[in-house]
């Protein structure tokens, strides 16, 4: 089963309606909040139409006879862009292969039509499933009778926003402070008060914004563009004695303005303008940057309620989710919190620095917006001070696995550090699952390591059993006759735990 979309009813044309127990579940009816993506790791630029969406969900209703939306339909046919192979048990593995062919087709951030936006995307993240891949998964490659899903390295969130749609309870580790940023941002299941006092808290800001927009930077703004000042210290003033919850969320969809706007411009810049003439524009780059950051708290304000209308759909609506800011390896769930499932995507060896990447992310959104200190998860994030020196807190330096930092650090030594660390976190993937459990791994190659392999030979130390996979290799070629994009080769891994 799949979150896919009702032939019977467009989205925003009627109101939605709960689907049986067992059935397949739906997201029409609920308004698709989706917005501009250019397919390199965020959301994009914030400016599309919302209207867009519905008309695609339309489309794709139309395009499959009114049964099926057209990503699934192309999903259960074999791409001729794709070299695939898989084995184990054929049905398994021809799930496997549906996933894959919706991740490889459209990527991680953003979501096919006739598919449930909610807030997947929403925040910029390196990489991560493609969410209706990660559906896909949910739906076909767990026993019928799964409930619960761990996400061991679960970036920005998207198998729990995912799990959540389903009813299921989820539980998210990673070690990146960005990634629980994110990630509790986009898994915030916000009341409609909540996101009402979220709304009318931003369009006071940028009220008290217009009136200052002249103001020149301060002490503890290093590294925002001086037009962005005026409506960061509005939101600042404006959460100062408000609920420490709102303050969050509005700094999150700050973050996101900032990001999308530094992109824009970038990609506008005259070639040889560096980024030293960012601060400039007086005025009007501040009215409209508060516009932005005002747009940008609309389209989150429509993808919370979307994503809350879709989890409350199942009865009872799924537990929030559970966040942890932890290597994974230090993680333990207790007898009774075990899991039914996992599904996750780790790094792929040597090809990100995910916590250099946050420290970057971090560095440039300034100083907090809110004046209290936060608990929780999004902690480490919000609490820190970004150092001038370069010195930050270990917990943003510590803890990362199969970085290309660390090939460049020892590469006689990191295949043997990749395989010590594919031991260490699967021995808590198998500690985790129920008896009967499976974990579904989806990996990548990288540094000559054949990572199928890899994670078979680590989880036979813990008696999980690789039952079905798929590999994918991109075939197409450039006219130079080099692989597309420098693809590749990427494996979904079914991983099932011995019943006791």
């Amino acid at each position: 089963m799949t979150l896919a979309t009702s032939a019977r009813v467009v989205a925003r044309a009627r109101p939605p309606r709960a689907p049986a127990r067992g059935g397949t579940r739906t997201a029409a009816g609920v308004p698709d909040a989706r917005a501009g993506r250019d397919g390199d790791g965020d959301d994009g630029d914030g400016d599309g139409d919302h209207r867009e969406g519905a008309r695609d969900v339309e489309r794709a209703i139309r395009d499959d006879g009114g049964t099926t939306p057209e990503y699934l339909a192309r999903a259960s046919t074999p791409s001729e862009r794709f070299q695939e192979s898989s084995w184990g048990d054929a049905a398994l593995a021809e799930s496997c292969l549906r996933a894959m062919r919706v991740q490889w087709t459209h990527g991680f951030s953003s979501t096919p039509a006739g598919f449930p936006t909610c807030t997947h995307g929403f925040g910029e993240i390196l990489a991560g499933m493609q969410p209706a891949a990660a559906d896909v998964a949910l739906g076909e490659c767990f026993d019928a009778s799964s409930a619960s899903v761990l996400d061991p390295f679960m970036g920005g969130g998207t198998t729990l926003v995912a799990g959540q749609c389903r009813g299921w309870r989820t539980v998210g580790v990673d070690v990146s402070p960005l990634a629980c940023f994110v990630s509790a941002n986009r898994n915030w299941r916000a009341d409609e008060e909540s996101v009402r006092v979220m709304v009318e808290t931003a369009a006071r800001a940028v009220a008290r914004a217009d009136e200052r927009a002249e103001e020149e930077a301060g002490e503890g703004d290093a590294g925002v563009p001086r037009p962005w000042l005026p409506i960061r210290r509005a939101v600042r003033e404006v959460t100062v004695d408000g609920p420490p919850r709102i303050a969050e969320a509005l700094w999150f969809c700050m973050s996101v303005a900032l990001q999308r706007t530094q992109k824009s411009q970038n990609k506008r810049r005259p070639k040889g303008r560096g980024k030293k003439n960012r601060g400039v524009g007086g005025r009007d780059a501040a009215s409209a940057n508060a516009e932005a950051f005002s747009k940008v708290v609309d389209e989150y304000a429509t993808r919370l309620r979307q994503f809350k209308e879709v989890c409350d759909r199942n009865d009872p609506p799924a537990p929030l989710a559970s966040i942890h800011n932890v290597d994974i390896r230090k993680f333990a769930l207790a007898e009774d919190e075990r899991v039914d499932c996992v599904l996750t995507s780790p790094p792929y060896p040597a090809v990100y620095d995910y916590l250099s990447f946050a420290r970057k992310v971090r560095a440039g959104s300034g100083a907090v917006v809110s004046s209290s200190n936060v608990d929780g998860p999004t902690s480490s994030y919000v609490n820190t001070v970004v150092p001038g020196d370069r010195n930050w807190p270990k917990e943003w330096l510590e803890g990362e696995i199969g970085s290309r930092r660390a090939l460049r650090s020892d590469p006689h030594a990191f295949k043997d550090i990749w395989q010590r660390e594919q031991n260490d976190w699967l021995r808590v993937v198998a500690d985790s699952l129920v008896p009967g459990g499976r974990a579904a791994v989806m990996v990548g190659d990288g540094a000559n390591i054949n990572t199928r392999t890899s994670l078979a030979a680590a989880a036979g130390l813990f008696n999980l059993r690789d039952i079905a996979g798929c590999t994918m290799k991109l075939t197409a070629t450039m006219s130079d006759g080099a692989l597309y994009n420098q693809a590749r080769t990427e494996h979904l891994i079914i991983f099932e735990k011995p019943r006791e």
